[in-house]
């Protein structure tokens, strides 16, 4: 399933009163200038784009964090160490090799959860 990347207006600039009428009115005049269709489709098509000409134009965009800064070159590492680990142990599967994965598993999962929680 593919997702979608949705835009996140920065809402700080909505809630300042003057960029808020700023925006009302880039809306207003946007609006004003159309000309009315014969379907619904066509009206709502028209009445979006200028909504979302005027947002860009007024509120702009939300600049994007990074959700996961904890996740380095570290983390790739054990994990990839890790998933080497349990794809020998399911084509083996002996006690030993057993043994290695649920340690490397524990490694990881240690690791990682550290780095989350510090930072």
């Amino acid at each position: 399933m593919k997702t979608i990347k949705q835009t996140k207006w920065n809402q700080s600039n909505l809630q300042d009163p003057a960029m808020l009428k700023q925006h009302r009115t880039c809306l207003h005049n946007r609006l004003i200038g159309k000309e009315a269709h014969q379907d619904i489709i066509g009206e709502w098509t028209q009445i979006e784009e200028a909504i979302i000409e005027s947002a860009n134009e007024v509120i702009h965009t939300q600049a994007i964090s990074n959700r996961n800064e904890w996740w380095d070159e570290l983390c790739k590492l054990i994990m990839s160490q890790k998933n080497e680990a349990r794809k020998i142990y399911l084509q083996v599967k002996p006690r030993a090799t057993r043994k290695i994965y649920e340690a490397k598993r524990t490694e990881a999962n240690r690791i990682c959860r550290e780095k989350r929680e510090s930072g």
